[in-house]
């Protein structure tokens, strides 16, 4: 048993270079990661721009509605790993976050 401070394998969200989450993987999968998604202090900076990439993703990207995913790709989004040992950061495709869950696809 690990101590109660001990932190569980998961992913920091970076944007724009700044942590914004933790993803934790409840169902990896070769194409799309579910995770269970906690906020950061800096997720207020950026949650309207997933909230508004959510909603095209829904209504299937119409070309008035993509303004915040190119925004979130224009950014820069990476994936910690932590602890360290277990891979590099890397980019993902995609990320969505709705509420307290997210998926990415790498």
């Amino acid at each position: 048993m690990g101590s109660a401070e001990e932190v569980k394998p998961h992913l920091t969200m970076y944007v724009g270079g700044v942590p914004v989450g933790r993803l934790y993987v409840i169902t990896p999968d070769m194409f799309w990661n579910k995770c269970r998604f906690e906020p950061l202090d800096a997720w207020e900076s950026v949650r309207p721009l997933f909230e508004q990439h959510e909603e095209a993703a829904k209504q299937g990207f119409p070309i008035d509605k993509i303004a915040a995913t190119k925004e979130i790709l224009d950014r820069g989004v990476e994936l910690h790993p932590s602890p360290p040992e277990a891979g590099p950061p890397f980019k993902p495709f995609m990320v969505y976050v709705d509420g307290e869950t997210a998926k990415y696809r790498h």
